[in-house]
């Protein structure tokens, strides 16, 4: 059986960038009464390899340009972000998951990518994702509750 763990990256004190810590922290503790481990990773690679074991199920929350409009959401199979990792365009792709493809090149899970509005020095998020952020919120909270429902393999934590 695998676990499934979220890991929400990105950083606080650059504007959306930190969107993926945010929503991550924000929806903790409703993903943990549904039996889902959480790790605020921030930008800190090796805490988030530290805490992955071989047999987990991944859903990496992150922020993503890909000129969308701000606050939209999207589901990449992580094998395929792993595969195609020049197409998006993250703050942290060379970090995290290049990590993932050298130390767990097969393992399994979901990348959630919010179109971020602007990325800067900045310790808040942007207008646009401020105002969308409880819906951003309750959106990759609903896509993990389906992802989780999709995975027979996955258990809950111990």
């Amino acid at each position: 059986m695998k676990r499934m763990l979220v890991i929400g990256i990105g950083s606080l004190i650059m504007t959306d960038d930190g969107i993926g810590t945010r929503v991550a922290g924000a929806i903790q503790g409703r993903l943990r009464e549904n039996g889902i481990a959480v790790i605020i990773g921030e930008t800190d690679v090796q805490f988030c390899l530290d805490a992955i074991q071989p047999d987990d199920f991944l859903i990496i929350i992150d922020s993503m340009m890909q000129g969308k409009k701000p606050g939209d959401i999207e589901i990449v199979p992580l094998q395929d972000a792993l595969k195609s990792r020049g197409k998006f365009y993250f703050q942290h792709d060379v970090s995290l998951i290049d990590a993932l493809l050298l130390n767990f090149p097969y393992i399994e899970g979901f990348l959630i990518g919010i179109e971020a509005s602007e990325i800067g020095l900045g310790f808040d998020l942007s207008e646009d994702i401020k105002n969308s952020f409880e819906r951003i919120c309750n959106d990759a909270f609903n896509a993990i509750l389906e992802i989780k429902g999709g995975c027979k393999n996955c258990t809950t934590p111990t």
